[in-house]
């Protein structure tokens, strides 16, 4: 029996496992510096602690990612947290598009984004950073997901203000106004209440709240009460400023 010499080689191993092993290694540090990043922010995060956090070297770092950029982009894709969530999203509300039912399009649509970012809190803490500190990623995040959104339902109202089902306002104004509701209840939730103590409500009844919000308003169609005096006449408004002397 002859003796091997030289390095060592592992008994069985193949080019396959071979690259798995760094694919799997790639990923650990992928998920390691999201979540630093996400409780230190990029600025108070280094190299050398997500390399600690992850148990290997700096140099192991940088043969996986070259630039940090890649690295960003890399969180990006294994989150993909629009990308794949988003078309999951359109998948589910296609069927109450082609009917053209409003209520089931938005009530989806506002807890499909519900759900996602409550099972992904750690995400939205890191897309909160990169955006106060004016990071690429965010950037990176809005041109691939934020603004595909956007159009996505900008194209919907635009539709069914064609067919005269809603009114004739700006597409998108109605499309931020109704994300922006979505997006600040996760914020607040995720953020600054994450106990609820202000509203503890669920994903379903919030979407529906939002979906009743968008689709009527909250005018009641009933005319304001009058002030004034006995005799039944409305007061005048209350004049701003310095009186003249």
């Amino acid at each position: 029996m002859s003796r091997q010499t030289g390095a060592t080689k592992t008994v069985g191993a193949s080019p396959t496992a071979t690259r798995m092993a760094s694919e799997e290694r790639r990923q650990q540090i992928v998920t390691v510096a999201m979540r630093l990043f996400s409780h230190r922010g990029f600025r108070g995060t280094t190299t050398k602690e997500i390399a600690q956090a992850a148990g290997v070297s700096e140099a192991i770092i940088f043969r996986h990612f070259a630039t940090k950029g890649e690295l960003y982009s890399a969180i990006l894709d294994l989150k993909a947290c629009y990308a794949g969530t988003m078309s999951d999203i359109c998948v589910d509300v296609a069927g109450a598009m082609e009917r053209g039912d409003d209520r089931a399009v938005f009530a989806e649509f506002a807890l499909g984004m519900l759900e996602h970012h409550e099972h992904d809190i750690e995400f939205v803490r890191l897309l909160f950073y990169s955006a106060l500190e004016g990071h690429e990623l965010f950037q990176m995040f809005w041109e691939r997901n934020v603004r595909e959104t956007a159009t996505f339902m900008r194209g919907y109202i635009a539709q069914r203000q064609q067919q005269g089902a809603m009114r004739e306002l700006d597409p998108l104004v109605v499309a931020r106004a109704f994300i922006g509701m979505i997006v600040n209840h996760s914020l607040v939730n995720t953020l600054f209440d994450p106990q609820r103590s202000l509203l503890d409500i669920t994903n379903e009844q919030a979407a529906r709240d939002f979906t009743d919000i968008i689709l009527k308003g909250i005018a009641s169609g009933k005319s304001p009460a009058r002030r004034g005096g006995a005799n039944g006449k409305q007061a005048a408004p209350a004049r701003r400023g310095r009186k003249n002397k």
